[in-house]
């Protein structure tokens, strides 16, 4: 019921005017009638008790041409946000990050830690103990070479100082950031 009433304000708000005064759209998205995570959790039990915390992150790691990982149980993930990195834990409240390049750590269990570096995407961290993060390229540290890495930064580098209009100036700007992240997670492994 509360995801069909979401639907109709949403497309309330879809269709309105293109300028709206100051605030009003602030106003509206206040006043949507949303549940909270608490809400799910006690209509889903029955009660108004809160489940136990699990003790294991479930985990999938996405990319468009391969699977890395796919529902694993992991103790822990440090995620690269665009605000930052941050970890995620069982409990973690829901949350929708864009990823900037760098580095994902896995931690299976105390002391096994798995990197991978990520280009971009969004991690997408949801109510019931579940990380899912789809990037655009998902590749473990230990497959990076170094040599490939630091030739396609210096590629990169001279592609900016080429570019003559923006889109150019824009595409090898984000070739420098991604080269550059990858550089950076080498140097620190």
């Amino acid at each position: 019921r509360s995801s069909s009433m979401l639907r109709l304000a949403w497309g309330s708000l879809m269709r309105a005017p293109a300028v709206a005064p100051a605030g009003t759209m602030r106003n509206n998205l206040l006043s949507l009638p949303m549940r909270s995570a608490s809400d799910e959790a006690g209509s889903a039990a029955g009660s108004s008790q809160s489940a136990p915390l699990p003790s294991k992150l479930t985990f999938s790691l996405l990319a468009p041409h391969h699977v890395v990982f796919t529902k694993k149980e992991v103790d822990m993930v440090v995620v690269p946000g665009a605000s930052g990195m941050f970890g995620v834990l069982p409990g973690h409240v829901p949350t929708i990050s864009e990823l900037k390049p760098g580095v994902i750590e896995v931690t299976t269990s105390p002391g096994d830690v798995a990197k991978y570096f990520v280009s971009s995407g969004f991690a997408f961290v949801h109510a019931n103990s579940t990380l899912d993060v789809c990037a655009i390229e998902a590749v473990s540290l230990d497959d990076l070479d170094q040599s490939a890495v630091l030739s396609g930064k210096s590629d990169a580098e001279a592609e900016l100082s080429r570019a003559t209009d923006e889109v150019e100036k824009a595409k090898a700007q984000l070739a420098l950031d991604v080269y550059t992240a990858m550089a950076e997670a080498l140097a620190a492994k």
